[in-house]
């Protein structure tokens, strides 16, 4: 017998949201965002690992060492903001808009 529920859970954990990249630039004590031309996107299921905090370690050196081969120099800040679209809400309605899922140094 299938279970539907178990179905739907790992739909929504597989289903992708889109990631913007700012590189965050300091100056006179304020902080800036400048956009950077990075497309890509991950699974929902990475977006709560990172919220919760329950994300391993080297995600963060993996994702430095990507951003530095992309051409982004070294000791740049970047942040990482996640872009929910509108069926993504269909899995749970807090999803919605565009929020900062975190802050690598690269």
């Amino acid at each position: 017998m299938i279970n539907f529920r178990k179905l739907e859970k790992r739909d929504a954990v597989n289903e992708r949201v889109e990631l913007i990249f700012y590189k965050v630039i300091e100056k006179d004590g304020k902080r800036m965002l400048k956009p950077l031309d990075i497309k890509t996107s991950v699974p929902i299921g990475v977006v709560k690992a990172v919220w919760d905090n329950t994300i391993v370690e080297t995600f963060y050196e993996r994702l430095a060492n990507d951003l530095r081969e992309r051409g982004i120099e070294e000791g740049t800040l970047v942040q990482l903001r996640v872009k929910f679209s509108a069926s993504n809400t269909e899995f749970d309605p807090g999803l919605k808009g565009i929020h900062v899922l975190c802050e690598v140094k690269v």
